[in-house]
């Protein structure tokens, strides 16, 4: 056990009671095994609790990160030491679950605990199910941020050709990144239990579901994004995208259409009567928006808005796999999930069909 795990353990134990929803706690046990001491098996953690008259053992693996590769080493581990012993209940404790990661985990067969509140322990007639806001538990800096701008672009080339082996350079040209820098965010990626490499073949994405939904626990549209907000004299989105392509102003200016406009082009299922757009360049970005202003007749309200227009986060990412639905310029399907995924107004259901339209969607085995 690492330095991070043994701290997780220690969060873990201070906050038992309130993670366990009120079980009683009859004892806690570390680097033990569970039940009788002639098992030569040690589990992390051992908690005896008290359901009405009777007791159970729950036994916990800790893991330091809640990444695809971690999550499958922890679910191995209490497989095997649950392996016939039906008594056991198996908890993993990570510092963060992506949704997709919790599915699988249950999927399999164990209970899992994460410190942004995350809970689900599942025995007998126990249920404990809570769910937290969001992901409260930063991890420290390790390796690259893959998700970063500049390492987004190969991210983005690995998911968009999900199906295909790339190899390093050929990525590093279709991103227009160095080699050096591809080759860095790959490492990363297998690392974190993302990538499949082949002798001789290349490297592909792999668990691109847990790929996603980590990245988009990283990532909101409107925390990331500077947005100006302002009111155009439309009633639907369509209305306002006739009153964009008539005015000029989609031929003029460098955009892609996201959010739930985006969506509305791509693969509709919400109806929301607002639309938001990425306008490209740091330097001449008020520049653009002002000719957005006197093209379709802009007002700026002193609150909300119908029409938003965005510098982006993601300088590059934003405008990668740009294409062209019924005359405008869209984000990718990658780009709209991001964007959609927790905005908060029907953002997930939105994000959803993007996911299940676009075959972003991979199977869920290990």
């Amino acid at each position: 056990m690492n330095m991070k795990e043994r701290e997780l353990l220690e969060k873990l134990k201070n906050n038992m009671g309130d993670l366990l929803d009120g079980l009683q706690v009859v004892e806690i046990r570390t680097d033990a095994p569970p039940g009788s001491k002639k098992h030569d098996f040690r589990a992390d953690l051992v908690a005896t609790v008290k359901v009405g008259n009777k007791s159970k053992e729950l036994i916990f693996e800790v893991k330091h990160r809640g990444y695809p590769r971690e999550l499958e080493e922890g679910v191995q581990t209490l497989s095997k030491l649950t392996e016939n012993r039906p008594e056991l209940v198996p908890v993993l404790v990570v510092p963060f679950i992506s949704e997709t990661g919790r599915r699988q985990v249950r999927d399999r067969g164990i209970n899992f605990i994460d410190l942004s509140g995350d809970v689900y322990i599942a025995f007998d007639n126990v249920l404990i199910h809570k769910t937290s806001a969001g992901n409260e538990y930063t991890y420290k800096k390790e390796g690259i941020n893959i998700f970063s701008d500049k390492a987004s672009l190969i991210v983005r080339e690995l998911v968009s050709k999900s199906e295909a082996y790339h190899t390093v350079r050929t990525l590093a040209e279709n991103a227009s990144v160095s080699v050096g820098w591809a080759s860095e965010v790959l490492n990363e990626l297998k690392e974190r239990g993302y990538l499949d490499k082949k002798p001789r073949r290349g490297c592909k994405i792999r668990r691109m579901e847990n790929l996603l939904d980590d990245w988009a626990g990283q990532y909101t549209f409107l925390g990331k994004n500077s947005i100006r907000s302002f009111f155009i004299k439309a009633m639907s989105l369509d209305e306002m995208f006739a009153l964009f392509k008539d005015s000029g102003a989609s031929q003029q200016i460098e955009y892609a259409l996201t959010v739930h406009a985006g969506a509305h082009l791509v693969a509709p299922f919400v109806q929301y009567n607002e639309c938001h757009l990425y306008v490209r360049g740091r330097k001449d970005f008020g520049r653009q928006v002002d000719h957005l202003v006197d093209a379709l007749q802009l007002t700026e309200p002193h609150a909300g808005g119908n029409f938003h227009v965005a510098r982006p986060y993601y300088e590059h990412g934003a405008f990668h796999d740009l294409r062209i639905i019924e005359g405008l310029k869209v984000a990718s399907d990658i780009q709209l999930y991001l964007d959609l995924a927790r905005f908060p107004i029907r953002g997930t259901e939105q994000a959803e069909k993007i996911l299940g339209h676009s075959g972003l969607r991979d199977s869920n085995s290990w």
